[in-house]
Protein backbone atom coordinates (compact mmCIF):
# COMPACT_ATOMS: atom_id res chain seq x y z
CA UNK A 1 0.00 0.00 0.00
CA UNK A 2 1.20 2.94 -0.97
CA UNK A 3 1.69 5.55 1.91
CA UNK A 4 0.28 9.48 1.95
CA UNK A 5 2.61 12.66 2.49
CA UNK A 6 1.13 12.80 6.07
CA UNK A 7 2.03 9.25 6.65
CA UNK A 8 5.43 10.08 5.27
CA UNK A 9 6.44 13.02 7.24
CA UNK A 10 4.62 11.04 10.60
CA UNK A 11 6.95 8.21 9.95
CA UNK A 12 10.18 10.45 9.38
CA UNK A 13 9.40 12.16 13.03
CA UNK A 14 9.25 8.56 14.36
CA UNK A 15 12.86 7.56 12.36
CA UNK A 16 10.87 5.12 10.10
CA UNK A 17 11.28 4.51 6.75
CA UNK A 18 8.42 5.69 4.04
CA UNK A 19 7.68 6.60 0.68
CA UNK A 20 4.91 8.48 -1.20
CA UNK A 21 5.88 9.46 -4.67
CA UNK A 22 8.36 12.14 -4.83
CA UNK A 23 8.52 12.70 -0.39
CA UNK A 24 10.31 10.34 0.90
CA UNK A 25 12.60 9.18 4.17
CA UNK A 26 15.16 6.83 4.84
CA UNK A 27 14.02 7.69 8.59
CA UNK A 28 16.77 10.00 9.23
CA UNK A 29 16.75 12.16 6.18
CA UNK A 30 13.61 13.66 4.53
CA UNK A 31 13.56 13.88 0.90
CA UNK A 32 11.50 16.01 -1.79
CA UNK A 33 12.37 14.32 -4.78
CA UNK A 34 16.31 14.03 -4.01
CA UNK A 35 16.89 17.19 -2.17
CA UNK A 36 17.11 17.21 1.86
CA UNK A 37 14.37 19.44 3.77
CA UNK A 38 14.57 17.70 7.07
CA UNK A 39 16.95 15.84 9.13
CA UNK A 40 17.08 14.73 12.46
CA UNK A 41 19.70 16.67 14.92
CA UNK A 42 20.36 16.61 18.69
CA UNK A 43 17.19 14.50 18.72
CA UNK A 44 14.92 16.83 17.03
CA UNK A 45 13.27 16.66 13.63
CA UNK A 46 14.59 20.03 11.70
CA UNK A 47 12.96 20.91 8.55
CA UNK A 48 14.50 23.72 5.69
CA UNK A 49 12.89 26.32 4.61
CA UNK A 50 13.05 25.73 0.62
CA UNK A 51 10.09 27.56 0.27
CA UNK A 52 9.57 31.33 -1.57
CA UNK A 53 9.12 32.59 1.59
CA UNK A 54 11.80 31.48 3.13
CA UNK A 55 14.03 32.88 0.72
CA UNK A 56 15.26 29.78 -0.96
CA UNK A 57 12.37 28.59 -3.48
CA UNK A 58 13.27 25.16 -4.88
CA UNK A 59 9.53 24.32 -6.50
CA UNK A 60 6.37 24.27 -5.69
CA UNK A 61 5.80 20.34 -5.18
CA UNK A 62 8.98 20.99 -2.31
CA UNK A 63 7.43 23.99 -0.91
CA UNK A 64 4.28 22.02 -0.32
CA UNK A 65 6.28 19.14 1.25
CA UNK A 66 7.96 22.03 3.53
CA UNK A 67 4.68 23.22 4.46
CA UNK A 68 3.17 19.79 5.68
CA UNK A 69 6.54 18.61 7.12
CA UNK A 70 7.23 21.67 9.28
CA UNK A 71 3.73 21.30 11.12
CA UNK A 72 5.07 18.16 12.40
CA UNK A 73 8.48 19.13 12.70
CA UNK A 74 10.48 21.04 16.20
CA UNK A 75 11.83 23.29 14.05
CA UNK A 76 11.92 25.19 10.65
CA UNK A 77 15.27 26.27 10.03
CA UNK A 78 16.14 28.42 7.17
CA UNK A 79 18.27 27.30 4.37
CA UNK A 80 21.46 29.91 4.60
CA UNK A 81 21.55 29.11 8.50
CA UNK A 82 21.66 25.20 8.12
CA UNK A 83 24.34 25.49 5.62
CA UNK A 84 26.82 27.22 7.75
CA UNK A 85 25.86 24.90 10.67
CA UNK A 86 26.62 22.18 8.19
CA UNK A 87 23.03 20.44 8.62
CA UNK A 88 22.97 20.40 4.59
CA UNK A 89 25.53 20.51 1.83
CA UNK A 90 26.22 22.96 -0.54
Amino acid sequence: MKATNEQVVRAWTQGQEAKAGRLWTDGENLYSYSLVIGKHKGGECIVFDYTARGGNFYSQTTSSHVGLAARHADQLMNVDAALQATFIGG
